[in-house]
């Protein structure tokens, strides 16, 4: 009886680590996806906005932490946030290097290294705030219109001043706010308060591009 209750206890603990080993696998080929994307899409015409946008970083953030404890959440979106980067910024400067035949290979070392912590800084805050997105209550609401603000003030970035932007760039934002929508959004009283929030947080969306954007031409 023994024997059968440890060999059932490690089975179930081979099981568990197999499970941990697959989304940990599956975690970090999203990341290397994603910023290999990234990688590619800035050198080619029309999918800039790939590179420079949120998009890609948010959708990541969002799909590894809704619904998760606060450490598991945090520890997945800095996973994931920090595969991603340095996966773009390497494969960035290696396509570079066949683009443009003779030229070397060189990595700045302290910037990606200061790019590296930015992506820790914000697998903290994704962990932190997007694990709350499915739920109900205001911090949910916070945590789905954060997402949705950041992706809304992305557009509006792109569109101003021209009021132009690119249309699959429009659409593909489109789809991911709603998909977020719909796994937000439980019931009318939490649509309510998601509405009520939109706005002000597409306005502190757009601000903190801007302020990234600052940041990088003053360090760089």
């Amino acid at each position: 009886m023994r024997s059968t209750v440890a060999d059932r206890e490690e089975t179930h603990s081979d099981r568990s680590l197999a499970k941990s080993t697959g989304t940990r696998l599956e975690i970090m080929a999203a990341g290397v996806f994603s910023g290999g994307l990234a990688a590619v899409s800035y050198y080619v015409a029309g999918l800039e906005w790939l590179a420079h946008g949120f998009l890609v970083w948010v959708v990541l953030g969002v799909t590894t932490t809704a619904g998760h404890t606060l450490r598991t959440a945090v520890r997945r979106a800095t996973a994931v946030l920090l595969t991603g980067v340095l996966v773009f910024y390497l494969g960035r400067q290696w396509i570079y290097v066949l683009e443009y035949p003779g030229a070397d290979y060189a990595v700045d070392p302290e910037r990606m290294a200061a790019w590296l912590v930015l992506a820790v800084l914000a697998g903290i805050a994704c962990g932190t705030v997007f694990r709350h997105i499915g739920r109900e209550g205001w911090s949910a609401a916070i945590a789905t219109t954060t997402a949705i603000g950041l992706l809304l003030g992305d557009l509006a970035r792109d569109l101003y001043p021209s009021l132009r932007t690119d249309p699959v760039f429009a659409v593909c934002t489109s789809l991911v706010v709603l998909v977020i929508l719909l796994l937000a959004v439980g019931s009318k009283r939490q649509f309510g308060r998601i509405a009520l929030l939109v706005l002000p947080c597409a306005v502190g969306g757009m601000a903190l591009l801007v302020a990234s954007e600052l940041l990088e031409r003053l360090a760089w």
